[in-house]
């Protein structure tokens, strides 16, 4: 039987209009839909940031909508989020002593090429993700809103390139260590700037940063726990000298010796410390639905579910909040074990923020 091309046409109608019959029956059905919220719609020059000056609105129908806070003071200093697709992995060269430009910088240009690093994510590779949020965890402003309760699937994380150069090395890099102090030495040999392909020895140099506290001496994580570890072996083993020292008969000095060793060994290997953790906590309500915990580095040791865990992200990281259940708010919180004599964190208290997927 031949069907000519009217027919064929009402058939192709029929079959459709059942098929979507059949379909509307379950419309009423909510699934996830994986449309991440970006931030990439929202207007941004290439390779620079915007402290926004009032919490902004962003995405739309698919993607849901939450509301970013912010705090800006107009001087500079922020709390909240602010707005970046900066990529700047290495040492400012014009903090460097080598290429610092003749007559020195003002302080408002050192500032501006600390946030160079402040105001980057730190990636392996080139980042693939357009502009993301930098957030500043002080006074509890780091958080967004969602435009109706529901369950927040996951987000991206990531470290600044600033973090990153601090606790990876320290606001001093060169190719000579302190192991007094385990700084690097300001006055040590050359080397190249991390993160940059660059044989040329002639752009080999010694690299500054300064730390939160406007000075250089900001020592790498490492360098903390070597500093406790040798803090916490003195102790001991002078505490085990003392006592080799008082026994009757005496002991030979190479007794003493091995006494106060084998105390400092056990000291210095009970001691595991060096973590910068993010918080994230949920709430509805005004409630508290639950947190979350990740690190942002971590020290072999230190994670008591992972002792094995010893890195300093240099990477996006997706991270599963849906054990916080429905929330309206969700809000930022960073903890470090390398605290000030006031218990701040002496590592910027900053992390990049993407890929919101809401349900």
């Amino acid at each position: 039987m031949k069907f000519t091309q009217k027919y064929i046409g009402t058939i192709t109608a029929i079959i459709g209009l059942v098929l979507f019959s059949a379909c509307e029956d379950k419309l009423d059905l909510r699934i996830p839909y994986p449309n991440d919220i970006t931030f990439n719609e929202l207007p941004l020059d290439r390779f620079s940031y915007e402290i926004p000056n009032a919490p902004f609105v962003v995405g739309d129908d698919k993607s849901g909508v939450i509301t970013v806070n912010t705090s800006n003071s107009g001087s500079g200093n922020y709390s909240g989020f602010a707005l970046s697709n900066k990529n700047f992995r290495s040492y400012p060269w014009d903090l460097s002593p080598d290429f610092a430009p003749a007559g020195g910088l003002t302080p408002d240009e050192v500032q501006e090429s600390i946030n160079t690093t402040a105001f980057s994510v730190f990636t392996n590779a080139v980042n693939r993700t357009e502009n993301y949020l930098v957030g500043n965890t002080n006074e509890d402003n780091a958080y967004f809103t969602l435009s109706e309760p529901g369950i927040v699937e996951h987000v991206l994380v990531a470290n600044t390139s600033y973090n990153y150069l601090l606790a990876r090395y320290g606001s001093i890099l060169s190719e000579d260590l302190d192991p007094v102090t385990q700084a690097y030495l300001i006055n040590g040999e050359k080397r190249s700037n991390p993160g940059i392909e660059n044989p040329d020895v002639s752009r080999y140099g010694v690299f500054t940063l300064p730390g939160v506290d406007g000075t250089l001496n900001t020592i790498r994580l490492e360098g903390k726990q070597n500093l406790a570890k040798n803090e916490a072996g003195v102790v001991a083993g002078e505490a085990a000298e003392a006592l080799a020292l008082a026994v009757l008969p005496p002991l030979t000095a190479d007794e003493v010796q091995a006494a106060y060793d084998a105390a400092y060994t056990a000291a210095a290997d009970a001691i595991n410390t060096g973590y910068v953790k993010l918080i994230i906590e949920g709430s509805l309500g005004g409630t508290t639905t639950g947190t979350v915990e990740i690190y942002l580095a971590v020290l072999e040791g230190v994670d008591p579910v992972n002792p094995e865990y010893d890195f300093i992200l240099n990477d996006w990281r997706k991270v599963d909040l849906t054990s916080l259940g429905d929330v309206d708010k969700v809000l930022f919180k960073m903890s470090s074990s390398y605290v000030d004599v006031l218990g701040n964190m002496v590592y910027p208290p900053l992390f990049c923020l993407d890929g919101i997927r809401l349900q």
